[in-house]
């Protein structure tokens, strides 16, 4: 975990923490949570976690979103939510294309009891997260991409719903095919949960840690820097009067 975080200060040095998300089927989480017994969202927990390192748990009870709700598997998606009924003359023109923006939506199939949100930063005893929710911006989502390909290279493709974001994309999509994602912060995430207008979401399976951190590392040592250094031009085009002179030497 140490030499992860430290790979990425190095290399992508990212504004806010780590997230680890661990999704429990069969019991509930009995350890200590800086929020815990709240009503909130999939997304505020994230934002807790990697704005203010505090640990989160909710079970279905306490989940406010029922679109993160069911997503996550902590409830089975109600029936106005699959006919798609939530999103119809919202996201979707009729209801047609609202239902099918749902249909492709992913969710976990599993019977999940709570879920679990700490900072990388200050990690739980005697958990393993199953998921890594971060937030970068476009040039450190590039160097992800680059870290996720370097392995064995191809391309990394990138699906969007346009909402319900890192509940769908970054925790659901990530556990159920223990695939890389980017994904788009919703309209939910940025009015409740801080998402900034600049900041893309990165999920990663908990066993894919190494070979990330591998990724960055090494394509970080073949030059592929961040920031990414601008090439400076050896003199500029100044007016006159701004030109330092000979006769100013």
């Amino acid at each position: 975990m140490k030499d992860f975080l430290s790979t990425l200060q190095k290399t992508v040095k990212p504004q806010t923490s780590p997230v680890a998300v661990k999704l429990f089927k069969e019991t509930h989480f009995d350890g200590k949570a800086k929020v815990k017994n709240k009503k909130i969202n999939i997304c505020q927990q994230i934002a807790y976690s990697r704005y203010y390192n505090w640990p989160t748990y909710i079970t279905a009870e306490d989940s406010y979103c029922v679109l993160g709700a069911s997503c996550c598997g902590l409830i089975e998606t109600p029936e106005r939510v699959l006919n798609g009924e939530v999103n119809c003359n919202v996201y979707q023109k009729d209801i047609h294309a609202a239902s099918n923006m749902q249909r492709l939506m992913p969710r976990i199939d599993e019977n999940i009891q709570g879920v679990l949100t700490y900072s990388l930063e200050r990690p739980v005893e005697n958990i393993q997260p199953d998921v890594i929710v971060m937030y970068v911006n476009s040039a450190q989502a590039m160097r992800f991409v680059q870290a996720f390909l370097y392995d064995k290279g191809g391309e990394f493709l990138m699906k969007s719903s346009g909402d319900a974001g890192v509940c769908s994309r970054g925790v659901a999509e990530v556990y159920k095919y223990r695939k890389p994602v980017l994904e788009i912060p919703c309209l939910g995430d940025r009015r409740f949960a801080m998402a900034q207008d600049f900041e893309i979401v990165v999920g990663f399976p908990f066993e894919m840690m190494d070979e990330v951190a591998e990724g960055l590392l090494s394509t970080h040592k073949a030059g592929i820097r961040y920031p990414i250094p601008f090439d400076m031009v050896e003199s500029c085009s100044l007016p006159d009067d701004y030109t330092t002179k000979e006769s100013d030497l």
